[in-house]
């Protein structure tokens, strides 16, 4: 009876074993996007986190120097992330970035990379933007001339802009040697008051850098102000008729800076 009872008794239930712990994931490595060890105020800086897994990624952090996330690209599944910033003195400094996976529902972050250190140097000096002639209240069909004067002469300024605070700009290629530049604006009934400023390109690290920009000047036209969205629908005003000339001096300008930067001053 008692090896009948024995014998009905259920297996004995097998001793748990913990599960071994994942795998680490591999680090992932921060790198510059354009190879560029060092960046100018104003400068857009990408910077790229790569994964080395084969597992699936789940997302991105990218941290900065005091070590606060900053960014984070979830969900993304792709192993390589791109991260922008703006060079300014501010976010000169080191950089880190980790990934991660999901298993069970639960988030498995890889070490953070090796910090890539962000160096940024001012950018060249501001021009000064003059209007000729200077008048306090300009009427249709005035003359303007902008009159942009560069602080010094170097041979390597490539290009000068022009801005309006609507929101356009206008490039125009200069000689080597040439400190000032102007620009004809004729005042029509499609010109809007509004400011204006002006920057310059020059070479720096074998690519076209632009320089602050200059103080804005108001350019005030007596009579009735035709809104910015009016302006885009009119055309023929001061950066609507000079698009295609933007687009095309500004392509050339940087195919000429970056083929005399490789050259040497």
């Amino acid at each position: 009876m008692l090896l009948a009872l024995l014998g009905s008794r259920p297996p004995p239930e097998p001793f748990p074993f913990p599960l071994p712990p994942p795998e680490p994931l591999p680090t992932p490595t921060l790198s510059p996007d354009a190879g560029y060890d060092l960046y100018y105020e104003g400068e857009r800086v990408t910077v790229v986190c790569s994964a080395p897994t084969a597992r699936n990624i789940a997302g991105f952090r990218l941290f900065n120097q005091t070590g606060q996330q900053i960014d984070l690209r979830r969900p993304f599944r792709l192993p390589v992330a791109r991260f922008h910033l703006a060079a300014t003195k501010t976010s000169a400094g080191a950089y880190t970035c980790l990934y991660f996976v999901e298993e069970s529902g639960r988030e498995i972050p890889s070490d953070r990379s090796l910090p890539f250190t962000v160096k940024v140097r001012a950018a060249p000096a501001a021009p000064t933007l003059s209007l000729i002639p200077q008048e306090p209240l300009y009427r249709y069909g005035n003359d303007v001339q902008l009159l942009c004067s560069i602080p010094s002469s170097p041979a390597y300024v490539k290009e000068i802009q022009y801005y309006a605070d609507f929101g356009f700009a206008v490039s125009i290629p200069v000689l080597p040697n040439v400190r000032n530049s102007t620009y004809h604006l004729r005042l029509t009934a499609e010109t809007p008051s509004g400011s204006y400023s002006c920057a310059y390109f020059v070479v720096r690290s074998n690519r076209p850098v632009r320089s602050r920009r200059s103080p804005w000047i108001d350019v005030t036209v007596k009579g009735r102000q035709i809104s910015s969205m009016r302006q885009l629908l009119l055309g023929g005003s001061f950066f609507a008729l000079n698009g295609l000339v933007f687009c095309f001096s500004r392509l050339l300008a940087k195919r000429r800076g970056l083929e005399e930067g490789r050259r040497g001053p």
